[in-house]
């Protein structure tokens, strides 16, 4: 991290982090380790619903109209996967949209860039000088999409589309200065006016423990906002199914183990993203955008709705 200093290590839960962490040290690294960290993602509840919203350059220049959508799980698992991807040809990936997601033949034939899990459509029509800005427009979009609003964590599932652009003649008042900034500003506008919600990572956790200690494991798992999908019995064992947020199952291991004796066999990995429950939303806002140093609010709708 660049800004930080610090370097980040990824893993696939904690216990991958510690080991990670245990073998530096073995081969000699002296390593001082936060607390692990959740990344979230941050999306929006329903399209936005208002007239386009404007974003103007910094010198006044040029404007650019916006509005934002929701995508469909579908069409998100398809980019996923990379059925639909950039580097394919405009012809295959508009047949895609269209025959498989019901998307409009304009809407599908105009997606000009893709972004984790968004999607950027042109539906500029008629205005001179795009082509020339269209660069800058489209790295404007993966800058807002890269880091959110809410709490600088990337977005996803949202299509961003161009609604309408006004460009100066003069090529010293279109550079990326002037570009990026009045791209990136109306998405965040349209997207605060769409319901914004954080979204957390879920894990699939099953767990394999002797009849005597599956209430123990219920518990635990309840305590730890976690839902019980399913239970298998196996002679005299138990095959506990559940889902549990990343967020609550630090610390777990060493609950499990004093819990059952040591006798539960467990495996995790990641399922889903979940909204994060309402009632915990703000707080969890709060807490990221204070490790990042940023104000505790995020900002207001109208910090980016320029007005003509």
């Amino acid at each position: 991290d660049k800004e930080s200093g610090q370097y980040l290590l990824s893993g696939m839960g904690e216990l991958h982090l510690e080991v990670t962490a245990y073998r530096m040290q073995e081969a000699g690294l002296k390593v001082k380790m936060s607390k692990p960290i959740v990344i979230y993602r941050e999306t929006i509840s329903h399209d936005y619903k208002g007239q386009p919203v404007m974003g103007k350059s910094p010198n006044k220049h040029n404007r650019l109209w916006v509005t934002v959508e929701k995508l469909s799980e579908e069409v998100i698992e398809a980019i996923k996967t990379g059925k639909i991807n950039e580097m394919q040809s405009r012809d295959e990936r508009q047949k895609i949209l269209m025959k498989e997601f019901g998307w409009s033949a304009e809407d599908a034939r105009n997606v000009i860039a893709i972004e984790g899990t968004n999607i950027l459509v042109n539906r500029i029509k008629g205005r001179q000088y795009v082509e020339e800005v269209l660069d800058h427009i489209k790295s404007g979009f993966r800058d807002a999409v890269n880091t959110g609003v809410l709490a600088k964590e990337p977005m996803y599932g949202i299509k961003v589309n161009l609604e309408d652009v006004l460009i100066h003649e003069d090529p010293v008042h279109r550079g990326p200065a002037q570009i990026l900034p009045m791209t990136w500003r109306p998405i965040w506008g349209a997207f605060l006016l769409s319901d914004p919600k954080l979204l957390e990572p879920i894990l699939s956790f099953e767990c394999k423990v002797p009849n005597e200690f599956v209430s123990s494991v219920i518990s635990l798992l309840q305590k730890r906002r976690g839902r019980i999908l399913d239970m298998v019995n196996e002679e005299d064992m138990v095959i506990v199914k559940a889902e549990l947020p990343v967020a609550e199952s630090f610390g777990i291991a060493d609950e499990l183990r004093s819990s059952t004796q040591g006798r539960a066999f467990w495996a995790t990995q990641f399922s889903r993203w979940a909204p994060v429950p309402e009632s915990m939303q703000a707080d969890v806002i709060r807490q990221i955008r204070e490790r990042k140093g940023l104000p505790p609010m995020p900002p207001r709708p109208e910090e980016f709705c320029e007005e003509e």
